[in-house]
């Protein structure tokens, strides 16, 4: 196991596997958290399910899904698969569940099994865009740390937080329903845009591809994202890009070349806006990910 740290119980996944399932369940008002996994995976990661998987399945569970960036594939036992692209959020049975793996250059993902403890209405396979990822990266980020103390009251609050979110994640998947033709083709460009940050699209092809003015998709993006379609994309293709530099074995020049940015030089000046620091730095913080 290519893991973080050496707590048992833990699924036998290859590649940046961060473990983080619990001896013990952790309950809090509206779940039992089973298990949690940060997973930073690249091309080489595909698990069969549930061979690779240490604790039994437990048929009154649910699996959440929720993929930071890049792209994952699921398939499950009846036949059908789904993709999974940056910023989107999915509940599934763990029984329905075949394999699934990396589909693109790296799949970022949080990857939580849980039993509800009181009612919730969870909508099963459908899945909910999250416009506001930031915040729910940061709130992950927080979850991370409090699973990892030793102190029984961290853990709860960190499954309190947990909790929270997927009664958000549950909540914005059931507006779906209500949100107009619009606002659907645009999440459906949010969820292409992720699915191919290798390509330099423009803002006219993401116009075209809404069936839009430029002018409309920019109010779109502004309203729901706060960005501008242009700067949401390089963002995204910049938290890539982070996240590949953090591979042993990856350059700045390889990363701008996979990424297609136009060289490294404007790679880098556009990185240290984003994150204040050259992508050269990355190279030589300590916890680089060997690939295996």
């Amino acid at each position: 196991m290519n893991g973080k740290s050496d707590i048992s119980h833990v699924k036998n996944e290859t590649t940046y596997n961060i473990p983080l399932v619990l001896d013990e369940n952790v309950i809090s008002s509206g779940i039992s958290l089973i298990s949690l996994w940060h997973t930073l995976a690249d091309e080489s990661y595909n698990v069969i399910w549930p061979r690779d998987k240490k604790k039994p399945l437990i048929p009154n569970s649910w699996v959440a899904v929720y993929t930071l960036q890049g792209c994952g594939r699921l398939y499950l036992r009846d036949g059908r698969d789904i993709t999974l692209n940056g910023n989107c959020i999915i509940f599934l049975k763990p029984m329905d569940i075949l394999s699934y793996h990396c589909a693109g250059l790296l799949w970022e993902q949080y990857w939580m099994e849980f039993t509800p403890t009181s009612v919730m209405e969870i909508p099963l396979l459908q899945t909910g865009i999250i416009y506001n990822g930031d915040v729910f990266n940061q709130e992950l980020m927080d979850v991370t740390a409090l699973i990892a103390s030793k102190i029984p009251l961290k853990n709860n609050l960190a499954v309190a937080f947990l909790t929270k979110m997927i009664y958000q994640w549950i909540c914005l998947i059931s507006e779906n329903a209500q949100k107009d033709s619009q606002i659907i083709r645009m999440e459906k460009l949010l969820s292409v845009l992720h699915g191919d940050l290798q390509k330099n699209w423009s803002v006219s092809e993401m116009a075209l591809h809404m069936q839009c003015s430029e002018q409309y998709l920019r109010r779109l993006f502004l309203r729901y994202t706060g960005k501008t379609p242009k700067e949401y994309y390089l963002d995204a293709r910049l938290d890539l890009a982070h996240s590949l530099l953090r591979q042993e074995g990856m350059t700045v020049g390889k990363t701008a070349d996979m990424l297609n940015f136009f060289d490294p030089f404007h790679f880098s000046k556009a990185f240290k806006r984003r994150f204040g620091r050259a992508p050269s730095d990355l190279l030589k913080a300590p916890g680089r990910e060997s690939i295996p």
